[in-house]
């Protein structure tokens, strides 16, 4: 989650946040411009976008890694988010609003609630296909970076960045992306965790849980925690194994 594309460059993303209210507490729509000042428009707009946006950008971040949402079409799941980001937001008018004018009932949230949830899951919807575009778009540049490349070994290799050396320990699925581990230190880079399996030979190791993929001689032992069981690699990495995984680990003879 904390290398969710929904999460970077926040304080940006922010900021245009900003800009959009100090538009909206000049103009004062939803009838704000009658019941507020130019002021108490501009913190209201302001607090209540911030809220909203986070919520959108944080709740995106989160059921991207969250099976089986992740696998949903991007609308879909970003229809949802800001269904559960609206409840926020409503929130958010209410305190404000009694904050720096008179009290909203609470018991006019069911009232606000649907005009902000089709306003959250637009603005969700917009921002979740942006997303995807731009992700495509780095994808395709990588893979036209990757097939100018020398074609000695398998393919994978030629993505990871050269500071990391070549000794493979695990990779590791984050969101969009996937990050790099091996002897040096780790790093991430665009691309799914079953497109860079296809460009491994099956020999060099084991996928042993749905994020994870272990290298083989990256094992030093394996441990329990609970009913988890876990491969310990040579550089202190802790990798959970699956049960669907299990049977995998046990074949690398990682697991008695």
């Amino acid at each position: 989650m904390r290398e969710s594309p929904y999460l970077r460059r926040l304080s940006w993303q922010l900021l245009g946040v900003l800009i959009l209210a100090v538009v909206l507490g000049v103009t004062g729509p939803f009838g704000t411009y009658g019941r507020l000042d130019l002021g108490s428009r501009l913190v209201f707009f302001a607090a209540v976008g911030a809220v909203t946006w986070l919520a959108v950008a944080l709740l995106a971040a989160w059921l991207g890694g969250v099976e089986p949402i992740d696998r949903w079409p991007v609308y879909v799941r970003m229809t949802l988010v800001g269904l559960l980001a609206a409840i926020l937001s409503t929130a958010a008018v209410i305190v404000v609003h009694g904050w720096i004018s008179w009290p909203i009932p609470w018991r006019a949230f069911a009232e606000i609630y649907p005009d902000n949830a089709f306003l959250t899951v637009v603005l969700s919807v917009l921002v979740g296909l942006s997303v995807e575009q731009r992700l495509h778009a780095r994808a395709d540049a990588e893979r036209a970076r990757v097939a100018e490349l020398p074609q000695a070994g398998p393919d994978f290799f030629r993505r990871i960045p050269p500071a990391l050396g070549r000794d493979l320990l695990a990779l590791e699925m984050e969101d969009h992306y996937l990050r790099i581990h091996t002897a040096v230190g780790s790093d991430l880079i665009l691309l799914r965790l079953r497109d860079a399996l296809t460009e491994l030979d099956p020999s060099r190791g084991r996928q042993v849980h749905r994020s994870w993929w272990v290298a083989d001689g990256a094992v030093t032992t394996s441990e329990r925690a609970g009913a988890r069981s876990l491969l310990v690699l040579r550089n202190g990495l802790k990798v959970p194994v699956s049960k669907s995984f299990r049977d995998q680990a046990r074949e690398m003879g990682w697991l008695s």
